[in-house]
């Protein structure tokens, strides 16, 4: 019996020598993946449409189009000498002590559940402006969280609660040895950061230099640079994109706008209430009267859910925007792409301010080049620094996530708004 199975399994090995080849099989080689369920959701594909496309695709679920900083131009930066701040004992803390066996939440009741609170630290160069902009959040809001706040002090150190709406990154202190032909602009342009702040992160007599004259750089100077890196692992980007609208509320139709299709017109009943407010506030403005129909793109659907050509517009708080044009694309209902010969600067910048002017607005996503116009416009009318700081994202570069009003592509022939809820 014991040779009768020992002759099977020597023909079993030599079979397997013929068929398999004459390698062992070994535990340690790679493994395929399983195949992926049959009931997964295939994603859905992104593609760029044609100027004036009626099914605009929304790209704000898109990856945004960042620029990779250079860092072989920078070096690690010497830590700077402060006076040691007094060391306070630490109190204990009964609330987080009580809370610490409890499972975590999503989000702070103080951010309305969609984030946790962050703590901003105030580092050299720092300004309330330039810190809510950081995190796509008005100087309002930073008021609000931090009551006991002197928005004209703030002290190297010093910890700032934050709703960011804009992920917290990573920032690291670089030293960058300024080159022939070098400017402030130039290099902040590189970088992400505006010539004023670059100024501002400098000190001593390199600073003293700087700020009488900003065009005094010289080459072999030291610059000190601040460079985000990447996203905290808490605040990493969600899909938050996906959902449906329970209680959905139309949109109703308008003398002073046209809505290309009622029956996406569909939104949370705040959302409809703060666009409608933004489109009456635009008409009765300086700008807005006199002016041709302001065309209201898709919401969602009656009940949300995956809508056709977009990525978002699924839970009742985003809204798509025509820019408001002239001549003879001035009447055109389908989106047309916005250009320095038929965009009507004045009007769009009127009507982009209706919306943000409200704190129901979260972002406002558009094309970095019309951001430019817009801006250098809302300059020419003595709109103050801090306001442009805190709203625009130029003139810091497309790769840098900065302002409520963001770069993202595909937004040339209109802005996308995001309602809180």
């Amino acid at each position: 019996m014991r040779l009768r199975l020992a002759l099977v399994s020597l023909n079993c090995f030599l079979l397997g020598l013929v068929l398999g080849g004459a390698t062992p099989a070994r535990a340690d080689y790679p493994v395929p993946l399983p195949a992926p369920p049959a009931s997964a959701e295939p994603e859905e594909p992104v593609e760029d449409p044609p100027p004036g496309s009626p099914d605009q695709i929304d790209s704000e679920a898109e990856e945004q189009e960042e620029e990779l900083i250079d860092l072989r131009e920078l070096k690690p930066a010497k830590p700077r000498v402060r006076p040691a701040a007094k060391a306070k004992p630490a109190k204990p803390d009964a609330k987080k002590q009580k809370d610490a066996g409890k499972k975590k939440i999503k989000g702070d009741a103080a951010c309305e559940f969609r984030m946790p609170v962050y703590e901003h630290e105030v580092i050299e160069g720092d300004i309330v402006s330039s810190i809510a902009a950081r995190y796509g959040v008005r100087v309002s809001a930073i008021k609000k969280l931090n009551p006991k706040l002197d928005i004209n002090v703030l002290r190297i150190g010093k910890k700032i609660r934050v709703c960011p709406e804009i992920a917290p990154r990573l920032r690291e202190e670089f030293t960058y040895t300024v080159k022939q032909n070098d400017s402030l602009s130039k290099i902040g342009e590189k970088y992400g950061l505006l010539a004023k702040e670059i100024v501002r992160l400098q000190s001593g007599a390199l600073h003293r230099r700087l700020e009488k004259n900003m065009s005094d750089l010289r080459p072999g100077d030291e610059l000190t640079l601040v460079v985000d890196r990447g996203v905290l692992p808490e605040f990493a980007p969600k899909d938050e994109d996906r959902g449906t609208l329970k209680i959905g509320v139309a949109l109703e139709p308008g003398k002073s706008y046209y809505i290309k299709r009622p029956h996406l017109a569909y939104g949370t009943a705040q959302s409809v209430k703060a666009i409608k407010a933004a489109l009456s506030r635009y008409k009765q403005s300086k700008a807005g009267k006199g002016g041709p129909q302001v065309h209201v793109g898709d919401i969602s659907a009656r009940g949300g859910g995956p809508l056709k050509g977009h990525k978002s517009h699924q839970k009742g708080i985003d809204v798509d925007i025509g820019l408001v044009l002239k001549g003879e694309d001035a009447n055109e209902t389908r989106f047309r792409t916005g250009r320095v010969d038929n965009l009507d600067v004045a009007r769009t910048w009127a009507l982009i301010k209706a919306f943000v002017d409200t704190d129901d607005v979260r972002a406002v996503f558009l094309d970095y080049g019309l951001q430019k116009l817009l801006y250098e416009h809302a300059k020419k009318q003595k709109v103050g620094e801090s306001t442009l700081d805190v709203l625009f994202q130029y003139p810091r570069g497309r790769g840098r996530n900065y302002g409520i009003i963001r770069h993202w592509k595909g937004h040339k022939d209109h802005f996308h708004v995001r309602f809180r809820k």
